[in-house]
């Protein structure tokens, strides 16, 4: 069996660890490698054209970040979620986005309510382009309100754990009912943000992902 391609090449101007990092990281979320799947050290360093040393440094830093787990002895593999796990980065991304949806109510400038807003349209394009299929997932309205708390702690702890999530291919959006009530969901929030209200915005948070891990338990309970 050949191992996928990780399309992608790099460059000289930053360093190879960072950018074995960035493309091996795009290639697992693109669903390149399932989870649990062995990464070929040899044959990821060679189709990157940089040493293995670099490479390594590179999963390390994606280690790290809960994408791959290093085996001594036997090398990285891609990380994959047991149940527990998925409950215990469910109850972590609620303690994280309630706050953050309180705090970009009092944080956020009118630009990053405008990129909000931007990537609920989006979104919604791709919805309808898939055709009653599952749309694609993305969580960059997430994103963008923990980089509007202006709190670094809380985007990159908060970032991690949208990415585990993503991993984990439990998706909140993962069937078309879901997704639009998931985009209404998210219309709410953006709207108790704009409002500056953080009581508000704590509401329409929680509310979304009570919802949202309640739709991912109903999905764990069919697949075990």
């Amino acid at each position: 069996m050949t191992s996928p391609t990780v399309g992608g090449s790099v460059e000289q101007r930053t360093p190879y660890s960072e950018q074995a990092a960035r493309i091996v990281r795009e290639a697992i979320l693109a669903g390149r490698y399932e989870p649990g799947s062995r990464l070929n050290e040899v044959e990821l360093s060679s189709g990157l054209g940089i040493s293995r040393s670099p490479l390594r440094e590179g999963l390390r830093k994606l280690a790290d970040e809960g994408l791959v787990v290093l085996q001594p002895g036997r090398g990285a593999f891609v990380a994959s979620f047991a149940p527990d796990e998925i409950r215990d980065l469910l109850e972590l991304r609620q303690a994280i986005d309630v706050m953050a949806a309180r705090l970009a109510a009092e944080r956020a400038t009118p630009e990053e309510l405008d990129q909000m807003q931007q990537a609920l349209e989006a979104a919604t394009v791709a919805h309808k382009r898939t055709d009653g299929a599952a749309p694609p997932w993305t969580s960059d309205f997430h994103i963008l309100i923990l980089q509007s708390t202006k709190n670094r702690r809380i985007i990159e702890r908060g970032a991690e754990v949208h990415t585990q999530l993503h991993l984990a291919r439990f998706r909140s959006g993962s069937t078309a009912d879901r997704a639009e009530q998931a985009h209404d969901e998210h219309q709410q929030i953006l709207d108790a943000i704009r409002s500056g209200d953080p009581a508000q915005a704590d509401e329409a948070m929680r509310n979304h992902l009570v919802n949202a891990t309640q739709h991912i338990g109903r999905v764990v309970d069919e697949s075990s």
